[in-house]
C-alpha cells in the first residue's frame, strides 16, 4: 500500500500515520523546513520537501500510480486576519492535490474536510444529504471548507478523479497541541474565563483516522461522510475536564452576548499584538453553535466508530499531554 500523506505533523496528520505505519504502508509525506517530525522517530517515513502552495514540490515529492492520496493540509484559523493565507491553503493547495493526484494516476484521493463544510443548521440533525451551506458563513474557515469540497466534486463529475470526503466533527485525543486540549490547560491552570454556550458533537482522533483508512479501502466515489461522536453541551464537555484535573469548573455557560463583546475586543487588541487571540467572532460562532449530526452512514459503509465516551477521549489527551510535559 503506497500513500502520499499531506499535512502529516498536524493533529489528524500524525494519528493517521502512526495507524499507516502499523498497517506496513509505505509512507510518502511532506514537510516544510519548519516542520517539527519528532513525532515519528525512527518511523519508516519518507519524508520529502513540499509545499501543498507549491505545486512542482508536489509533483517531485508524490509517486507514479500511488494508492491512495490523504490531503489532510488545511488552515484551520479562525480569525479574519489569516483570511487571505487561509483562502489560498484551502482552495489553491487542494486544487494542487487534485492535479497531483491525476497526474499521477493515484487509485483514490481522500479529502479530509469539516462538518463546517455544512454550515450552520440550528436544531437540524445534519446527515450527508443537507445542503450545505458553509459559504453562506461569515467566518471563513467555513467558506474554504465548503469550497474545497466543490473542487473535488468537480473534479470526480468533471475529470474523473475517484475521491472520497470526509467530513470530521470536533476531533479530541492524543497529539493534540492546538485544538480541544487548550481547555485542559485552562482548566489546569484555573484560567477559563467561562464555558461556552454551545453544544457540538466529539469523535476519537484516532477512531477518525482509521476511518480515513476504511473510506480510502472502501468508501463509495465522490462520496460525503460525517464522522462524528459523543454529544455534549460545552458545560459538560468542561465539566469532565474538571473531574479529571480535579478542579472546579463553572456550572452554567456564559451568555454569548458577552462572549462576542470579548471576542471583538481581543481582535481589537489583536491588531496591535499581532498575536492571534484567544477568543475571535469566528471562534464564538463555533462554540456557541447547537451541532447535531448524524454518522449513520459512516458506520454502516465505512465501520466507523462513534461509541467512544467523552471521558475516555479527554482521559488519552489528558495522558498524551502528561507524557509532553504540557500539563
Amino acid at each position: 500500500m503506497k500513500v502520499f500523506v499531506t499535512g502529516a505533523t498536524g493533529f489528524l496528520g500524525t494519528n493517521l500515520v502512526h495507524l499507516l505505519v502499523n498497517e506496513g504502508a509505505e509512507i510518502t509525506a511532506i514537510k516544510r523546513p519548519t516542520s517539527n517530525i519528532s513525532a515519528f522517530e525512527n518511523m519508516p517515513i519518507n519524508w520529502l520537501p513540499g509545499d501543498v502552495l507549491d505545486l512542482d514540490s508536489l509533483m517531485t515529492a508524490c509517486l507514479e500510480n500511488v494508492d491512495y492520496i490523504f490531503h489532510i493540509a488545511a488552515d484551520t484559523s479562525m480569525w479574519s486576519a489569516k483570511n487571505e493565507q487561509q483562502t489560498k491553503i484551502n482552495l489553491q493547495g487542494t486544487t494542487n492535490m487534485i492535479e497531483v493526484a491525476l497526474a499521477k494516476n493515484a487509485k483514490r484521493f481522500i479529502h479530509t474536510s469539516s462538518i463546517a463544510a455544512y454550515g450552520l443548521h440550528n436544531d437540524q440533525v445534519i446527515t450527508e444529504d443537507t445542503k450545505q451551506k458553509g459559504d453562506q458563513c461569515f467566518a471563513n474557515y467555513y467558506k474554504t471548507k465548503y469550497q474545497s469540497e466543490q473542487l473535488v466534486k468537480a473534479a470526480v463529475k468533471n475529470r474523473g478523479l475517484d475521491a472520497v470526503i470526509l467530513n470530521p466533527c470536533h476531533l479530541v485525543g492524543p497529539w493534540d497541541a492546538h485544538n480541544w486540549s487548550q481547555m485542559l490547560t485552562m482548566v489546569a491552570n484555573e484560567k477559563l474565563p467561562g464555558v461556552p454556550p454551545g453544544y457540538g458533537s466529539f469523535c476519537h482522533i484516532q477512531e477518525v483516522a482509521k476511518a480515513h483508512l476504511q473510506a480510502a479501502k472502501v468508501g463509495h466515489k465522490g462520496e460525503n461522510y460525517i464522522l462524528s461522536g459523543a454529544d455534549a453541551s460545552f458545560v459538560e464537555f468542561v465539566k469532565v475536564i474538571g473531574d479529571l484535573l480535579n478542579k472546579k469548573v463553572p456550572g452554567k455557560p456564559m451568555p454569548r452576548w458577552l462572549l462576542n463583546i470579548v471576542g471583538h475586543i481581543s481582535v481589537f487588541f489583536a491588531r496591535f499584538s499581532k498575536k492571534e487571540p484567544d477568543m475571535t467572532p469566528e471562534k464564538v460562532l463555533i462554540v456557541s453553535e447547537v451541532l447535531k449530526v448524524s454518522c449513520k452512514k459512516a458506520k454502516q459503509q465505512l465501520g466507523y466508530n462513534n461509541n467512544i465516551s467523552l471521558n475516555q477521549m479527554l482521559t488519552d489527551c489528558y495522558n498524551w499531554m502528561c507524557d509532553q510535559k504540557m500539563l
